[in-house]
């Protein structure tokens, strides 16, 4: 009777370890967890809340990241998942998103494995990431050397 009792503790211990922190990948070391937040353009909500001097419309186009409700905001790492978030800003800004993945609190950065927009489907953002790098490459096809790059389509947002 004590090695079954001993056996289903384990299960029951492993189990809980699974749900509570969202599976385990082996190939990067750390659990996958699943998230609840507002995506939103990182540079201007520091700039709104600690006076950061971003310039969204001049440089980033107002890269988008995840609030939590604590308040913290987590970059998105820039690869073949994040990469039409980040761009579809116009898209998703100010929605609300479930997003299972990696954190890395070294760097406030949170690697997408999945993401839900509410109200917003994945063809939507794709599409809008896809015209917003089209901008984007046009506007850094004309930059000079030493100049900044100068995007009109987000100047004067904030």
């Amino acid at each position: 009777m004590n090695k079954f009792l001993g056996v289903l503790l384990m299960g029951v211990v492993l189990v809980s370890r699974g749900a509570v922190a969202g599976g385990w990948d082996s190939a990067k070391g750390i659990d996958q967890v699943s998230l609840k937040g507002e995506l939103v353009c990182t540079g201007c909500n520091l700039k709104k809340l600690s006076g950061a001097n971003a310039q969204c419309s001049l440089y980033s186009l107002h890269d988008i990241g995840v609030k939590l409700a604590d308040g913290t905001i987590w970059t998105i790492v820039n690869n073949a998942k994040g990469h039409d978030i980040i761009r579809a800003h116009k898209t998703v800004e100010n929605k609300s998103a479930v997003i299972s993945g990696w954190m890395y609190p070294n760097a406030h950065q949170i690697e997408i494995a999945s993401i839900k927009v509410k109200g917003v489907s994945a063809e939507e953002i794709a599409k809008a990431a896809w015209e917003e790098d089209q901008k984007i490459a046009k506007a850094l096809l004309k930059r000079k050397v030493g100049e900044a790059p100068v995007h009109t389509h987000g100047a004067g947002r904030h």
